[in-house]
Protein backbone atom coordinates (compact mmCIF):
# COMPACT_ATOMS: atom_id res chain seq x y z
CA UNK A 1 0.00 0.00 0.00
CA UNK A 2 1.22 3.45 -0.80
CA UNK A 3 0.93 6.35 1.56
CA UNK A 4 -1.75 8.28 -0.30
CA UNK A 5 -4.34 5.46 -0.50
CA UNK A 6 -5.11 5.10 3.18
CA UNK A 7 -5.35 8.78 4.01
CA UNK A 8 -8.48 10.74 3.24
CA UNK A 9 -8.44 14.45 2.55
CA UNK A 10 -11.29 16.58 3.79
CA UNK A 11 -13.56 17.46 0.91
CA UNK A 12 -12.93 20.92 -0.48
CA UNK A 13 -15.86 22.95 -1.63
CA UNK A 14 -15.58 24.12 -5.22
CA UNK A 15 -14.89 27.82 -5.51
CA UNK A 16 -17.62 29.83 -7.14
CA UNK A 17 -16.63 32.48 -9.61
CA UNK A 18 -18.82 35.48 -8.94
CA UNK A 19 -18.80 38.28 -11.50
CA UNK A 20 -17.59 41.63 -10.22
CA UNK A 21 -20.92 43.35 -10.82
CA UNK A 22 -22.63 40.93 -8.40
CA UNK A 23 -20.15 41.44 -5.54
CA UNK A 24 -21.05 43.82 -2.74
CA UNK A 25 -19.23 47.14 -2.72
CA UNK A 26 -17.55 46.23 0.56
CA UNK A 27 -15.13 43.93 -1.23
CA UNK A 28 -14.40 46.19 -4.16
CA UNK A 29 -11.69 48.76 -3.58
CA UNK A 30 -12.97 52.13 -4.69
CA UNK A 31 -10.27 54.06 -6.47
CA UNK A 32 -10.72 57.75 -6.92
CA UNK A 33 -9.97 58.84 -10.46
CA UNK A 34 -8.32 62.21 -10.70
CA UNK A 35 -7.85 63.96 -13.98
CA UNK A 36 -4.43 65.44 -14.43
CA UNK A 37 -5.07 67.09 -17.79
CA UNK A 38 -7.90 68.33 -20.00
CA UNK A 39 -8.27 69.43 -23.57
CA UNK A 40 -9.47 73.03 -23.69
CA UNK A 41 -9.84 75.74 -26.33
CA UNK A 42 -7.19 78.43 -26.37
CA UNK A 43 -8.75 81.86 -26.97
CA UNK A 44 -6.94 85.09 -27.71
CA UNK A 45 -7.76 88.00 -25.44
CA UNK A 46 -6.29 91.48 -25.06
CA UNK A 47 -7.38 91.54 -21.38
CA UNK A 48 -4.64 89.05 -20.42
CA UNK A 49 -1.06 90.15 -19.73
CA UNK A 50 1.84 88.53 -21.57
CA UNK A 51 3.14 85.33 -20.01
CA UNK A 52 -0.16 84.66 -18.24
CA UNK A 53 -3.13 82.40 -18.95
CA UNK A 54 -6.63 82.86 -17.50
CA UNK A 55 -8.51 79.76 -16.33
CA UNK A 56 -11.87 78.98 -14.80
CA UNK A 57 -11.50 78.38 -11.02
CA UNK A 58 -13.29 75.00 -11.19
CA UNK A 59 -10.98 73.74 -13.93
CA UNK A 60 -7.92 74.98 -12.07
CA UNK A 61 -8.94 73.14 -8.89
CA UNK A 62 -9.76 69.92 -10.79
CA UNK A 63 -6.34 69.89 -12.43
CA UNK A 64 -4.45 71.01 -9.34
CA UNK A 65 -3.19 74.19 -10.96
CA UNK A 66 -2.01 76.76 -8.42
CA UNK A 67 0.42 79.22 -9.96
CA UNK A 68 1.73 77.76 -13.26
CA UNK A 69 -0.05 76.09 -16.18
CA UNK A 70 1.33 74.08 -19.09
CA UNK A 71 -0.29 74.25 -22.54
CA UNK A 72 0.61 71.49 -25.00
CA UNK A 73 -0.36 72.01 -28.65
CA UNK A 74 0.15 69.31 -31.23
CA UNK A 75 1.11 70.48 -34.70
CA UNK A 76 1.33 68.50 -37.90
CA UNK A 77 3.27 65.26 -37.70
CA UNK A 78 5.10 64.56 -34.47
CA UNK A 79 5.60 68.21 -33.58
CA UNK A 80 4.53 68.98 -30.04
CA UNK A 81 4.77 72.50 -28.66
CA UNK A 82 4.78 73.16 -24.90
CA UNK A 83 4.28 76.52 -23.26
CA UNK A 84 4.45 77.15 -19.51
CA UNK A 85 2.69 80.28 -18.28
CA UNK A 86 1.58 81.87 -15.02
CA UNK A 87 -1.99 80.90 -14.16
CA UNK A 88 -4.62 83.52 -13.36
CA UNK A 89 -7.97 82.29 -12.04
CA UNK A 90 -11.00 84.27 -13.21
CA UNK A 91 -14.76 83.58 -13.06
CA UNK A 92 -15.37 85.25 -16.43
CA UNK A 93 -13.58 82.44 -18.29
CA UNK A 94 -15.88 79.62 -19.46
CA UNK A 95 -15.08 76.08 -18.30
CA UNK A 96 -13.94 74.83 -21.69
CA UNK A 97 -11.56 77.67 -22.48
CA UNK A 98 -8.17 79.15 -21.58
CA UNK A 99 -7.56 82.81 -22.38
CA UNK A 100 -4.08 83.95 -23.40
CA UNK A 101 -2.59 87.23 -24.63
CA UNK A 102 -3.46 87.82 -28.31
CA UNK A 103 -0.08 89.26 -29.31
CA UNK A 104 1.82 86.47 -27.61
CA UNK A 105 -0.31 83.81 -29.32
CA UNK A 106 0.34 85.43 -32.72
CA UNK A 107 4.08 85.36 -31.99
CA UNK A 108 3.92 81.64 -31.07
CA UNK A 109 1.78 80.85 -34.12
CA UNK A 110 -1.26 79.65 -32.15
CA UNK A 111 -4.58 80.31 -33.85
CA UNK A 112 -7.70 81.41 -31.98
CA UNK A 113 -9.91 78.45 -30.94
CA UNK A 114 -7.01 75.97 -31.06
CA UNK A 115 -7.39 72.90 -28.86
CA UNK A 116 -4.61 72.34 -26.31
CA UNK A 117 -3.96 69.91 -23.50
CA UNK A 118 -3.89 71.89 -20.26
CA UNK A 119 -2.22 70.57 -17.08
CA UNK A 120 -0.10 71.55 -14.12
CA UNK A 121 3.59 71.62 -15.13
CA UNK A 122 5.61 68.53 -14.29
Amino acid sequence: MSQGEGEKKPEEKPKLLIPSFLRPDVYVKEEKKTTRERRLRVRRSNDVEEGKAMLNPQVASELGIVDRVELVLVGGGSRERRYVMNAVVNDKVPRGEVWCNAEEMRRYGIADNSIATVRAPR
